[in-house]
């Protein structure tokens, strides 16, 4: 055994042997690190995210641009470990740069940020037509709107609103802008009863077809003051006397000092009333001057009268029988 050891050739082969050796166990490493790289890789995943905000980079103080998609799909494809996260958390960001741009329309392509590059990323859709227009502000007047007055009760009547402010700043793209024909505030009066007080009103924006604009509105509502009242009219009344006189007694006069009163109802009752029908004074008990409280009748399809009762002054005088007054009669003189 030792003459081996002593042997050249001896150490030789056994220091072949140990290299084959050594060379048989790096190339099965390799080997098996080549194979598990390799299922890694077949080992991916896609996966399509719905409802990803898109994001505009412009100078927002000059311009206004439209026909910017709200949302975009995005999907992501590659190690289904790499994939899972960035489809659960959602943490990156699609947007589309238009720095640099002026006014007109533009193709321009979306872009992403805050996706592993492990991923392949595709965008739905690639790319998008914008228009970009100069941004104008004008002030204009609030116009008020009712809705439900139908509903209204007939004896109300609507008075001349007050506005606060009277004037809104209304922002947006210079082609919208030229478009708009009424600012307006909608106050629903259905159910009102009474006067409307600081009622927040929100304002809209119309073109001439009465279609609703997109525009920035500053403020984007009013405080309206609207005045309700009963429908009213005054008219003249005609004071008569009725009823037959005390025996030796004449009605020399009827008068009053109220001239008019004021009847409330729906407007067709009083389009239809000028003035009230005569308003009889009982005098079968009237023996001297004196002054009594009449009732003022209440025309048929008003709802109120007012004053409902006025003062009458009767004057007497004496006479015979023959001159005294039958029920009914009036042939004594009145103011």
């Amino acid at each position: 055994m030792d003459n081996w050891f002593r042997s050249v050739w001896f150490i030789r082969i056994i220091s072949l042997m140990l290299a084959g050796l050594l060379w048989v166990t790096v190339n099965v490493e390799d080997n098996m690190d080549s194979d598990s790289l390799f299922f890694n890789q077949s080992s991916s995943d896609v996966e399509v995210i719905e409802n990803i905000p898109l994001e505009i980079r412009f100078d927002s103080a000059e311009y206004v641009v439209s026909g910017i998609p709200q949302e975009v799909s995005v999907s992501v494809e590659g190690p289904t470990s790499a994939v899972a996260p960035v489809a659960r958390q959602k943490n990156f960001t699609v947007y589309v740069d238009l720095n640099g741009l002026g006014p007109g329309t533009h193709e321009v392509s979306l872009q992403h940020s805050g996706i592993s590059n492990q991923l392949a990323v595709t965008l739905d859709p690639k790319n998008i037509e914008v228009t970009i227009e100069e941004k104008v502000t004008q002030d204009h007047e609030v116009n008020i709107d009712y809705s439900n007055q139908r509903n209204l009760d007939a004896n109300l009547e609507l008075g001349e609103p007050d506005v606060s402010p009277q004037e809104v700043s209304i922002t947006g793209a210079s082609s919208v802008i030229e478009r708009v024909a009424s600012v307006k505030a909608i106050i629903d009066v259905g159910e009102a009863t009474e006067s409307i007080e600081a009622q927040e009103a929100p304002v809209k924006v119309y073109d001439n077809q009465g279609n609703e604009l997109n525009v920035l509105v500053e403020p984007t509502a009013v405080n309206v003051d609207v005045p309700i009242t009963k429908r009213m009219k005054s008219v003249p009344i005609n004071v008569v006397p009725r009823g037959g006189n005390t025996e030796g007694v004449l009605i020399e006069s009827v008068s009053t000092e109220t001239e008019e009163v004021t009847i409330s109802g729906p407007q067709e009752v009083l389009d239809e009333i000028d003035e009230l029908p005569e308003v009889p004074v009982d005098v079968s008990e009237i023996t001297e001057d004196q002054t009594v409280e009449v009732d003022i009748p209440l025309p048929e399809g008003a709802t109120s009268v007012d004053p409902e009762t006025i003062d009458v002054d009767v004057e007497v005088g004496k006479g015979d029988g023959e001159d005294q007054a039958s029920e009914g009669d009036g042939n004594s003189t009145e103011e």
